[in-house]
């Protein structure tokens, strides 16, 4: 049997199985690289979903406050949605 492996047809049988187990390596790399990116693209998306509605709230706690003055002193009342004073200053 080893004559068999020396000469060019034992190559290519040779070169055959590696090749067809290369194939099936890569299809399993492929599937399992693309679902691990997919994972990982979740992931992150779930991380700044969050991320960014805790700035959301952050900026808008501090940010959205009645532009409203009265005798030169800032209306302190949070501004509605939307507006930029307050119910009263409206």
């Amino acid at each position: 049997g080893s004559s068999l492996l020396t000469g060019p047809e034992g190559l290519m049988a040779k070169e055959r199985e590696n090749l067809k187990r290369l194939k099936c390596l890569q299809r399993y790399r492929q599937r399992y690289g693309v679902e691990a990116l997919l994972h990982r693209q979740l992931r992150e998306r779930r991380v700044l979903a969050t991320d960014g509605a805790a700035q959301q709230a952050h900026t808008t706690r501090s940010s959205q406050r009645c532009l409203a003055f009265v005798d030169d002193v800032r209306c302190s009342n949070p501004s509605l949605p939307m507006t930029r004073h307050c119910l009263t200053r409206i």
